[in-house]
């Protein structure tokens, strides 16, 4: 199920691709048709300025045609004085509107250097043309001076019609209209060749655009290949994984750093007869304190570590596991792992067990032994300083046990033990261990006493517990009660065969005093029964 999802994850991701792929794709092309017309847009508005300067000039020029009619009229000695007037005043609104168009047009043509830089030839007519009409600028200021000249001597009374000359006004007309026919030829080529260089600059830009999208669409292709190619070759790493996971005996989970688990492999379900839920926590499953995540993150670092674990199966029972784990480097997707791989050591320690049982515990009455006893001792006489407790060591022997023995039989004696061990433990339980350190003798080891009432209390239980009639071998009964000699830690020894020399002492003298009496030990019974006890 996880690698169903894991596909459908993959082509999800391709039909997102592939659709962003598309957006990318209209984008362009749209954005390719807009440049287009905002192109042609521009297009037309710079012929459309540029038509604009071309009748400004064409409509100078005809204001200057109207100025040289005036200033003929003017000079025309039949006129009457009011109609020299008119023609004078005609001659000026002329010449001031030829100012005002050709200012205007200057200006727009100025105006239309900047946004069209790159245009060399577009550039250099341009140039030209700033030149004409500054060069018409001279010579309109020169006919303007020569027409108010004539007109001026046509005023005064003692005027001489034969001294004028029309050949003068002529020539002075022709000389501005040439730098005015000039300046519009020259703004009609700059129109066809701006015309011209904007279609080019069209054209090349829409090759260039046209190839970056024939780019975009070849990358858009091969990414797409790319990333079917990628899925393909991870279904196929994936698919060997998983065939290596599910038939491979042991068992592995990977986890991410918090302890959920990533991956469990199906051989669980052949020993635990279930997988370990994807997600899940795995300290839900395992049952060692040692094995909690905060604890075996802070164990393994950087190296492996192998741990001993138990797992509860679907029935009900824990099974035991030999875990390596190892942390695994961190990435993008997954910043760190760790990797257990286990497998089933449930009969070996079973076994051990067994061994151990056998090493450390009476096969009879199922207590601890004197192995046992040893190793309890040595563990708590060798512990630190801070932590060192008074500890004390009661010897006990059954009373009568040979006649029990004697009387009813071995087998009613072994009863007797076993039912003797069992109350024996109870009694002690919390405040010490209980161990069978001979036939019908017992160790009791008492270190979780506060003061010696205390300790009085727990041996005064001790012998009720034996002072009493047992019922053995199908009904019979027997009495029985016990001697009990006690030792101190340290006062009367530091190591457990001077502890054990004196509670044997001690327990010596309570047999020789009757049974059923517990003794301590001091140097009266050491003088006393040492010799004895030998």
């Amino acid at each position: 199920m996880a690698g169903l999802s894991d596909i459908k994850s993959t082509r999800r991701l391709i039909l997102v691709f592939a659709a962003i792929s598309i957006l990318l794709v209209v984008i362009s092309i749209a954005s390719l048709l807009y440049l287009n017309s905002t192109i042609n847009r521009l297009s037309d508005s710079l012929y459309s300025d540029v038509y604009q300067n071309s009748e400004l000039i064409l409509n100078a020029d005809r204001d200057l045609y109207q100025g040289a009619v005036a200033l003929h009229g003017a000079m025309n000695p039949d006129v009457s004085g009011e109609q020299l007037s008119l023609f004078a005043q005609d001659f000026e609104d002329n010449n001031t509107q030829i100012k005002q168009r050709l200012n205007m047009a200057s200006y727009n043509i100025n105006a239309l250097q900047n946004p069209h830089k790159g245009m060399k030839q577009s550039e250099l007519l341009l140039s030209e043309l700033n030149d004409k009409l500054v060069n018409f600028e001279s010579s309109f200021k020169l006919w303007k001076e020569t027409g108010r000249e004539l007109i001026s001597r046509r005023v005064q009374g003692d005027w001489d019609p034969k001294a004028f000359s029309a050949e003068l006004i002529n020539t002075r007309l022709n000389e501005t209209r040439s730098n005015l026919d000039q300046a519009e030829n020259l703004i009609d080529n700059y129109a066809q060749q701006i015309t011209v260089e904007f279609s080019e600059k069209k054209s090349t830009l829409f090759a260039v655009y046209s190839l970056l999208l024939f780019l975009l669409i070849m990358v858009i292709i091969y990414l797409s290949r790319r990333l079917i190619s990628m899925q393909k070759e991870m279904l196929e790493e994936k698919s060997l994984y998983q065939i290596i996971g599910e038939t491979m005996s042991d068992f592995i989970i990977l986890t991410d750093p918090n302890g959920l688990i990533l991956y469990a492999s199906p051989s669980h379900a052949s020993v635990l007869g279930y997988i370990p839920e994807k997600g899940a926590p795995l300290s839900n499953y395992i049952r060692e304190a040692e094995i909690t995540w905060a604890k075996l993150k802070s164990a393994v670092q950087g190296t492996s570590r192998i741990s001993e674990l138990r797992m509860r199966s679907s029935a009900g029972n824990w099974v035991w596991l030999e875990t390596k784990v190892s942390p695994i480097s961190g990435n993008k997707v997954f910043p760190a792992q760790f990797m257990l791989i286990s497998r089933e050591i449930t009969q070996r320690k079973q076994y051990e067990e067994r061994l151990h049982k056998l090493a450390f515990y009476d096969h009879l009455t199922a207590i601890p032994n004197r192995a046992h006893f040893k190793m309890y001792m040595e563990n708590l006489i060798n512990q630190p300083e801070e932590r060192r407790q008074d500890i004390a060591l009661a010897l006990l022997d059954c009373d009568r046990f040979k006649q029990l023995n004697d009387t009813l039989g071995h087998l009613a004696g072994d009863e007797f033990l076993q039912l003797l061990s069992r109350e024996l433990q109870q009694t002690v339980k919390g405040s010490g261990q209980a161990f069978r350190i001979g036939g019908d003798e017992f160790a009791v080891v008492l270190h979780r006493f506060t003061s010696t009432e205390t300790l009085n209390e727990i041996l005064e239980r001790l012998l009720q517990l034996f002072n009493k009639t047992w019922s053995v071998s199908k009904g019979s009964s027997f009495h029985t009660s016990a001697s009990i000699g006690v030792a101190l830690y340290p006062q009367h020894g530091s190591s457990i065969n001077e502890l054990l020399r004196a509670a044997d002492l001690a327990m010596y003298r309570s047999k020789n005093h009757g049974g059923n009496e517990a003794n301590m030990y001091n140097e009266q019974v050491d003088e006393e029964f040492s010799d004895q006890s030998k």
